[in-house]
C-alpha cells in the first residue's frame, strides 16, 4: 500500500521530470528514490514512469497517480490545518446557555459576531434558557458556557460577574387596569400577589430583593413557585399576580404581560459567566475570553483586568507551515488513530490491528510528536480523544478512503492501457440483449477490447463509477430526474419505456381485464422494494398511485427482481410493470393497464464525465449506435422498476 512519503516522492518526480531533481526536492538520495518508485510500481502492478536518458515521463497510470497524489496530499494538509486550528482554539463548536435577559441585551449575538469576524471557524450555538438554567446546563454537560443572573454554583463550576443589571421594572397581566400606565409604585400594586421562583437566584440576591421591596412599601401577598423563571412569568400572564424584571429583559417581555417602571425601587443584580473549573478545551476558552473582553467594554462592567482561566495545552514542537505535511506523518499512524477512536482502548485497538499494545502506543506517540499536539487523554479507564484528536479522527476515514480511491484510479488507468472496459449492468433482458450485441460487434470490429461485465444494481453503479471500480454502467432510468447524474456522471438514455401496467398471476381475477381501475388493486398485496433502497423512486411510485386514489397494501418488501416476479406469478400479489410487458410479460404473469398511471422509465448508459479511455469511448459509441439501429419492436423491453 502506498504511503504518504511515496506520494510526496512521486509528485516531486512528476513536477521536476527527473529523478535527480526530485531527489534534491525531497532530500533523498537518488538511488534510494529510484528504488522507492520501483517498489511503488511493483505494489500497484503498473508502470508509472517511462525512463529515458534525459529524464522520465509519466505513463497514463503515472499521470493519474500524480494527480491523485497531489489532491490527497493537499487534503491531508487541510486536515492538519484544521487539527492545529482546533488545538489553538481557532476552530470548534461551543454551546452557550444564556438567559432571555442576556439575549435581550444582545450579549450572545455580540459574542457570535465578534468571533465571526476574527475566527470564522468557531461556531457558537446559543441555547435559550431561563434562570437558573445556565449553571445547571453547564454542570450536567448540556452546555459548555453559561450566562445568567447571579446565583449559587456547584463547586465544580467557576463564575465571574460580567455586568450589573438593574431590577426596577415589573410585569403585570395584559388586561390588568394598571397595564395602561407607564409607571407604578409598589403601593399601586395593592393586593395583587407578588409571584416569584424559589430557585432562580442565590440567597444573597433574594435577601437584597426582599429588603428593597420592604423599603419601597410592598403590601402584596407572596406566592412562591417551583421551577425556573418561566413559572412566575406564566403566572403573571395567567393574571395570578406580578413580578420583577430587569431592564434588559423588559426589552422582550414575556407574552401576555406589560412592563411598567417602578418608582422608588432599584436593585442591582450581577450577570455572571459560568464554566467548568477543569475546562481545558481550547475553543471553549477562546469563547470565554471573548465574552470577558466584550463585557469589559460595557459601562456597567464587573470584569477585572485579569481573570484566572485554565491554561490551554501548549504544542510541544515548532508549528509546521500551513498547507504542508510533516515527513514523519504516515497512513499507518492515521489508521492507528482511527482504530483507537473506535475501540476507546489501546489494547482493543491493538488486537484489531494485529499488533502489540506497546507497538501501537509507540505509533500514537510518534504521531503526536510529529504533529506537536496531544491527540489522546490516557487514563486507567482507557483513552479519550482530545478536541484535536477528534478533529483528526473525524477526517481520517475520508483520507484513507481517498488512498483506496487513488489506487483504484491507477487500476482504471491500467485497464485503459490494456484496452479493458468493465461495465456494470442491471440483470434484465434489455440490458442482456444490448450487451450481447455490443460483445458481438467488439469481437468483429474491436478484437483488442477486453469487455468485462459485472451484474450490479442501479444505485450501486453511480458509486462504482465514482470510485473507478467500473468504467460504464447500464442502469434503470428511474423516474426521479437527475438521480443518476452528478458532477462526474453523465447519463445517456438508451431505451424508453413507461410504468403503466400491473403484473398479475395468469389466473388472477383481474388478469382478464383490458384495463384495471386503481381501486381494484386496493386489497391485493403490493410487491415492491423497501423505501431505504431508493427513497426518491419509492416515493415517486407510491405518490403516483396515491394520486390515483390507490393506497397500496404492503405486507412485505423484497430486494430482488426475480423474487418479485416469482411471487407475482404465484398469485401472492401484484407489482408495477412496463408498457412493453403488454406484449411480453415475465413468465407466469400477465400485464394489464392501470387507468391513469404513466411514469417514464427505461435504460440509461452511465459514464464518467471527461472520459478519455479509447476502449471505453469505443464501447459508448457502439452502444449508442446499436440503440439507434435497433428495430422498432426491440425498443420495448422487459426491464423492471425495482431497485436493481
Amino acid at each position: 500500500m502506498a504511503e504518504l512519503k511515496d506520494l510526496r516522492c512521486f509528485t516531486a518526480v512528476a513536477d521536476t521530470g527527473t529523478l535527480s531533481g526530485a531527489a534534491r526536492q525531497v532530500h533523498v538520495a537518488q538511488p534510494a528514490l529510484s528504488r522507492r518508485i520501483r517498489a511503488l510500481e511493483r505494489a500497484l502492478g503498473v508502470d508509472l514512469l517511462t525512463r529515458h536518458p534525459k529524464g522520465v515521463t509519466l505513463t497514463p497510470a503515472g499521470a493519474a497517480f500524480a494527480q491523485g497524489s497531489r489532491e490527497l496530499l493537499r487534503e491531508v494538509a487541510r486536515s492538519l490545518d484544521r487539527l492545529e486550528a482546533t488545538a489553538q482554539g481557532r476552530r470548534g463548536r461551543v454551546l452557550l446557555a444564556a438567559t432571555r435577559g442576556a439575549v435581550a441585551r444582545g450579549f450572545p449575538t455580540d459574542v457570535q459576531e465578534s468571533l465571526r469576524a476574527e475566527s470564522p471557524d468557531i461556531t457558537v450555538v446559543v441555547q435559550d434558557v431561563e434562570q437558573p438554567g445556565p449553571a445547571a446546563a453547564v454542570a450536567d454537560g448540556r452546555a459548555d458556557l453559561g450566562v445568567g443572573a447571579e446565583a449559587s454554583v456547584p463547586p465544580e463550576l467557576q463564575a465571574q460577574p460580567l455586568w450589573l443589571e438593574t431590577l426596577d421594572r415589573v410585569i403585570v397581566p395584559w388586561h390588568h387596569p394598571l397595564a395602561t400606565r407607564d409607571t407604578v409604585t409598589l403601593a399601586d400594586l395593592g393586593t395583587l400577589p407578588f409571584v416569584f421562583s424559589l430557585s432562580n437566584s442565590s440567597a444573597g440576591v433574594r435577601d437584597r430583593v426582599v429588603q428593597a421591596l420592604a423599603r419601597a412599601g410592598m403590601r402584596s401577598p407572596l406566592i412562591a413557585l417551583e421551577g425556573d423563571l418561566t413559572a412566575p412569568h406564566l403566572a403573571v400572564a395567567a393574571e395570578r399576580g406580578w413580578t420583577l424584571i430587569t431592564r434588559s429583559r423588559a426589552q422582550a417581555p414575556p407574552e401576555g404581560t406589560v412592563v411598567l417602571s417602578v418608582v422608588g425601587l432599584s436593585v442591582s443584580v450581577a450577570v455572571i459567566a459560568v464554566w467548568r473549573r477543569a475546562e481545558g478545551r481550547p475553543v471553549v476558552l477562546t469563547v470565554l475570553r471573548r465574552m470577558l473582553d466584550l463585557a469589559r467594554s460595557y459601562p456597567d462592567s464587573e470584569v477585572p483586568a485579569t481573570v484566572p482561566l485554565p491554561a490551554p495545552p501548549r504544542p510541544f514542537r515548532t508549528q509546521r507551515q500551513p498547507g504542508t505535511v510533516p515527513s514523519g506523518i504516515t497512513l499507518r499512524y492515521l489508521r492507528a488513530l482511527t482504530s483507537v477512536a473506535s475501540a476507546h482502548s489501546i489494547g482493543r485497538a491493538a488486537e484489531r490491528l494485529g499488533i502489540s499494545q506497546p507497538a501501537l502506543s509507540r505509533q500514537l506517540s510518534e504521531l503526536e510528536h510529529g504533529l506537536g499536539v496531544t491527540l489522546l487523554d490516557r487514563s486507567a479507564r482507557g483513552v479519550t480523544l482530545t478536541p484535536p484528536g477528534v478533529a483528526l479522527a473525524t477526517d481520517t476515514p475520508g483520507l484513507l478512503a481517498a488512498v483506496d480511491a487513488l489506487v483504484r484510479e491507477v487500476t482504471r488507468a491500467k485497464r485503459r492501457i490494456q484496452g479493458r472496459c468493465v461495465i456494470g449492468t442491471v440483470a434484465t433482458a434489455a440490458s442482456s440483449a444490448l450487451l450481447a450485441r455490443v460483445t458481438e460487434r467488439c469481437a468483429d470490429q474491436y478484437p483488442d477490447i477486453d469487455l468485462i461485465v459485472q451484474e450490479m444494481t442501479t444505485p450501486d453503479q453511480r458509486t462504482a463509477l465514482a470510485q473507478a471500480d467500473i468504467d460504464l454502467g447500464l442502469a434503470h432510468a428511474l423516474p426521479t430526474p437527475g438521480w443518476n447524474r452528478g458532477d462526474r456522471i453523465v447519463a445517456t438514455r438508451l431505451v424508453n419505456d413507461r410504468l403503466d401496467t400491473a403484473l398479475l398471476a395468469l389466473g388472477h381475477p383481474l388478469a382478464t381485464h383490458h384495463e384495471i381501475e386503481p381501486h381494484e388493486l386496493a386489497d391485493v398485496p403490493f410487491l415492491f422494494m423497501d423505501r431505504s433502497l431508493h427513497p426518491a423512486f419509492y416515493d415517486r411510485v407510491h405518490g403516483a398511485l396515491t394520486a390515483l386514489g390507490l393506497h397500496p397494501r404492503v405486507d412485505a418488501t423484497y430486494d430482488a427482481l426475480q423474487t418479485v416476479w416469482a411471487l407475482a406469478a404465484q398469485g401472492k400479489g401484484w407489482t408495477v410493470g412496463f408498457h412493453s410487458h403488454l406484449e411480453r410479460s415475465p413468465v407466469g404473469t400477465v400485464a394489464v393497464r392501470i387507468a391513469g398511471l404513466s411514469l417514464p422509465f427505461g435504460l440509461e448508459l452511465l459514464s464518467r464525465r471527461g472520459e478519455t479511455s479509447p476502449a471505453v469511448l469505443t464501447l459508448m459509441t457502439a452502444l449508442r449506435e446499436l440503440r439507434r439501429a435497433a428495430p422498432k419492436d426491440e425498443v420495448h423491453t422487459d426491464t423492471h422498476p425495482s431497485h436493481q
